[in-house]
């Protein structure tokens, strides 16, 4: 970085969190993390709901279009039609 830039960033004020929207913040994650289930180790998570299930096959599928478009156009480079 130029000098005159390093000067212009080492002149800029420091920016110290507000104490009160800190000491704010960190009551709501407590509050939401001790809210949550804890998770079971017996049972192994599952996709939640019908959405989910969708996306794996469209995935699925689309990864494979992409292969064989991709092998469709090394054939053509190398001129095997």
């Amino acid at each position: 970085m130029p000098v005159p830039m390093m000067r212009l960033l080492a002149d800029l004020p420091r920016a110290d969190p507000d104490p009160a929207r800190a000491e704010r913040t960190r009551i709501r994650c407590r509050t939401r993390l001790a809210g949550q289930p804890r998770a079971s180790t017996s049972s192994a998570p599952g996709p939640p709901g019908r959405k989910a299930q969708l996306w794996q096959p469209l995935v699925a599928v689309l990864g494979v279009a992409y292969l064989a478009e991709a092998i469709v156009q090394a054939l053509r480079a190398y001129g095997i039609p």
